[in-house]
């Protein structure tokens, strides 16, 4: 049988620039494809109305197969190992990671100590992408980043940790039924229901954030999410 793959387009060591890990040395892993949008500027426009989803306008994230590499699990993990050193904390975004994430990979990184989080847009289901035969059971990711951009009905991961919303392209009212899909952990009888608001970058940023701060002025159980990776200049 074909050993799996998968392709990568890049793998560092930075901070973690957002959510309650923000600040925290991390392995990042950037996978190639996403199921919303190409990557390609000629298809922003085709890639929008054919998915529904504004991110494909707005998007500046190069998860293309330019420039990739191709990895096995083990080699993948290793590789990460060898960035990182002694940091075991990694996250694995896209593009949209469980296109390619599975149960497989899961368990070389889990072997190589790493604590595994995911930025996804919900799109996927971690039964479908994370499901291990020869365990019966899904080999999930440790922490799950849910960042939709299609309408909460359309979204089918079965739960997640975080809920980031990118205004002002989606707002809480919007989500509110699927933001009751947050799983249950050790943050979560805190004073911390990490739900947030991301102001959108670019030409739309002052107005944005303004929308950001009244939201969580008038509800309260949502943050603001600033962006500290951009403040301190990393990537």
């Amino acid at each position: 049988m074909k050993e799996t793959t998968y392709r990568v387009k890049s793998v560092w060591k930075t901070l973690q620039g957002e959510g309650v890990f923000a600040g925290r040395p991390a392995v990042f892993v950037r996978m190639v494809g996403c199921n919303l949008w190409s990557g390609y500027d000629e298809t922003r426009e085709r890639d929008a109305a054919r998915t529904g989803a504004s991110c494909p306008r707005w998007c500046d994230t190069d998860f293309t197969k330019e420039g990739s590499a191709v990895y096995t699990a083990a080699s993948l993990a290793e590789e990460m190992s060898l960035i990182g050193g002694d940091i075991k904390f990694c996250v694995v975004t896209g593009g949209e990671p469980l296109l390619q994430l599975d149960a497989k990979l899961m368990q070389a990184l889990h072997q190589k100590g790493f604590f595994v989080a995911i930025e996804t847009n919900g799109t996927v289901q971690l039964q479908d992408a994370c499901w291990d035969e020869e365990a019966g059971s899904i080999i999930a990711p440790d922490w799950i980043v849910c960042s939709p951009k299609l309408p909460e009905e359309q979204l089918t991961i079965e739960y997640f940790d975080e809920l980031k919303l990118v205004l002002p392209s989606y707002t809480p009212m919007e989500y509110a039924t699927f933001a009751q899909r947050q799983r249950q952990n050790y943050v979560q009888n805190s004073q911390l229901p990490l739900l947030w608001l991301q102001p959108e970058d670019g030409t739309r940023l002052q107005e944005a954030t303004k929308m950001a701060i009244d939201l969580a002025l008038d509800n309260p159980a949502w943050r603001v999410s600033v962006q500290t990776h951009k403040i301190l200049n990393v990537e």
